[in-house]
């Protein structure tokens, strides 16, 4: 890789997270998630989520390579995670040969929470039982997950990454078998997620897409990437393992789910988006054997079920019930998380308002921070949010980039530029977030609107 392309990957995930860490100080939040993740890492040898990018994109370029791909030009395509939320995954190629693959965290968060569910719903005994009880449960029209505690978890991870700009997974506690499969699952995930990325730079799809979106926004891209993805996860799991051609197939479908939940959970606005994820899983189950595409449309439709509820966060929102995350026997629970229960119940609860009481509620905050945010609030709510974000002290161009529907706009990035201009002076770091967060789901909601018309 050229030395130009070597300089545009100056992410060092442990300075950011040092960097977050006296953000968190300065405010006078808790620090001891942050401090736990970093100790980990030295315990363990490094950071999970880079070494879980470098297996997928070794054995997604290996694939590839066999497949007949020029090996010099997979060599040149280096890939990393990244710990924000301005993009989901994104491939770049540039003008000296090189290519830049990055990979959010919250895809990484998110594999992990499916392929714990899909695992402890699987039957595991053999492979004849577990085909036998997949044919049942189809002819009952039933999945086989705990449906209720898959919505709550990934509305709890939702909120969290919303609001806190964090990863906070509630996973299952599975047994030793289940835990093997979850594993393949997530590493057939993260293989189609790497490999549909490779193939937009091998087929000359991202010079198009450069700065406007983490896809190419052409639906012919995204099928062809789609379907090189399929035959690289599919070709990788015959040739090199893990699991078999099921897994394999799994692992595909949830790497369309995941994608999917964050772009819908996460973003006010995507820019230009991947197809829907019903029209990806058709095209995925066309592409597999039958004994593999049952399981797969079966767990498919049903994943897209549930992720649309948990991931909706418009104003036509069905209340979803996140308190069983925090209370169910199965859940690996966090100590922290009793001490957040009052607080993500009121970042639920704000973020469910509707616009007329988010404007009321910033009108009787803003009275102790002047005449500035309540006069934010009205011009919000009357459909000029270019004019309440600089009443609210946003500088153009950033009101520019918010408001423009052609650029990715992550709903945490839009909390944070809020916050740190928002008239708080003498505030507490909660009465901060909390008013930042009033204004955040207000502008939301509006955006939202204007991109729908």
């Amino acid at each position: 890789m050229s030395a130009a392309a070597i300089a545009r990957l100056p992410y060092d995930r442990r300075q950011v997270m040092a960097e977050y860490l006296d953000v968190l100080r300065s405010r006078g939040e808790d620090t001891q998630l942050v401090e736990s993740a970093l100790a980990a890492w030295d315990e363990h040898g490094g950071d999970p989520i880079d070494e879980n990018c470098r297996f997928a994109a070794q054995a997604v370029a290996g694939a590839l390579a066999e497949l007949g791909f020029d090996r010099a030009v997979l060599d040149r395509i280096e890939i990393c995670a990244v710990a924000r939320q301005a993009i989901s995954a994104a491939g770049q190629a540039y003008g000296d040969g090189s290519a830049l693959i990055r990979i959010s965290d919250a895809l990484f968060a998110f594999a992990h929470l499916y392929s714990s569910h899909l695992a402890y719903a699987r039957v595991k005994e053999s492979t004849l039982a577990s085909l036998r009880a997949v044919f049942r449960r189809h002819m009952r029209d039933e999945s086989g997950l705990d449906e209720v505690l898959l919505t709550a978890s990934l509305r709890f991870s939702a909120l969290h990454q919303r609001v806190l700009g964090g990863a906070m997974t509630p996973l299952l506690a599975l047994g030793e078998p289940q835990q093997i499969d979850a594993d393949w699952y997530l590493t057939h995930c993260m293989r189609f997620v790497v490999a549909h990325e490779y193939g937009h730079v091998l087929l000359g799809h991202s010079a198009a897409a450069a700065g406007v979106s983490s896809c190419s926004g052409d639906p012919r891209w995204e099928t062809e990437a789609d379907e090189l993805a399929l035959r690289t996860v599919v070709h990788a799991q015959r040739g090199h393992g893990p699991g078999t051609a099921l897994h394999a197939g799994l692992g595909a479908l949830l790497a369309v789910v995941v994608v999917h939940f964050a772009e819908r959970a996460l973003y006010v606005h995507r820019g230009s988006t991947h197809p829907p994820a019903a029209e990806r899983q058709e095209r995925l189950v066309r592409s597999l054997p039958p004994h593999v595409a049952l399981p797969v449309r079966q767990y498919g439709d049903t994943l897209l079920a549930l992720t649309d509820r948990a991931a909706d966060f418009t104003l036509r929102a069905v209340a979803v019930p996140w308190q069983p995350v925090l209370e169910h026997p199965r859940v690996l629970r966090h100590a922290l998380w009793d001490d957040y229960r009052d607080d993500i119940t009121r970042y639920a609860e704000i973020q469910s308002g509707a616009p007329d009481r988010l404007a009321s509620a910033l009108r009787a905050l803003g009275t102790r921070h002047g005449t500035a945010v309540p006069a934010g609030a009205e011009a919000v709510l009357s459909g000029r949010p270019r004019s309440g974000l600089r009443l609210w002290g946003l500088a153009d161009r950033r009101i520019e980039e918010i408001t423009d529907p052609a650029l990715p706009l992550s709903f945490w990035a839009l909390l944070e530029d809020i916050r740190e201009s928002l008239p708080a002076v003498g505030s507490a770091p909660a009465e901060q977030l909390e008013l930042a967060l009033y204004a955040a789901t207000l502008t939301q909601h509006v955006l939202m609107k204007e991109t729908r018309r």
